[in-house]
């Protein structure tokens, strides 16, 4: 299942917009022509005004993850990438685990103790992460071979080279 794009105008009524229809309805406006003058139904802002709220959320489901925890996990992924750890989507077990432990209840696989594929791209793109199968690095490419790191090593090779005079036994034969 892909991500959910939204398509509706559903959810639109703001508090806003509930205290400036209030502050309209008293000062004698008909309910029609301010629901029209705001840009919704008549009917919406009739049941909005009767139960006196307005709805916080679109749905039955939500993220799972407080936007805070998302970004602890983020951090967190981010922290291994930059030990040279690469994220891959077995490692989004940390994910499933994380909520396990804060108590959160939701739409995760129980038996692969893991997060969703769907859940895994809409967090990667919240948090601009990437998946990729990492490769193996060694600690001195991990470093980095810098300019100064390169010439210590000429340096060093240079002093060897006089000190040993070393010599070649075989002619090396090209072809």
């Amino acid at each position: 299942m892909a991500p959910y794009k939204r398509k509706s105008d559903r959810m639109t009524f703001t508090s806003q917009m509930m205290e400036e229809a209030k502050r309209r309805l008293e000062a004698g406006e008909s309910k029609r022509k301010v629901a029209n003058d705001l840009g919704i139904k008549e009917c919406t802002s009739r049941k909005r005004l009767k139960t006196g709220s307005v709805p916080t959320s679109l749905g039955r489901f939500n993220r799972g993850l407080t936007n805070e925890m998302e970004r602890e996990l983020a951090q967190h992924c981010k922290d291994l990438d930059s030990m040279f750890y690469g994220l891959t989507r077995k490692h989004m077990i940390v994910a499933f685990e994380y909520a396990d432990v804060n108590g959160v209840a939701g739409r995760y696989n129980n038996e692969g103790k893991s997060a969703g594929k769907d859940w895994l791209k809409s967090f990667c793109k919240r948090h601009n992460l990437s998946v990729r199968n990492p490769e193996q690095c060694s600690v001195a490419r991990a470093m980095g071979f810098n300019e100064v790191q390169v010439t210590r090593f000429h340096n060093n090779l240079r002093s060897c080279c006089l000190e040993e005079k070393f010599h070649t036994h075989k002619k090396i034969q090209y072809g």
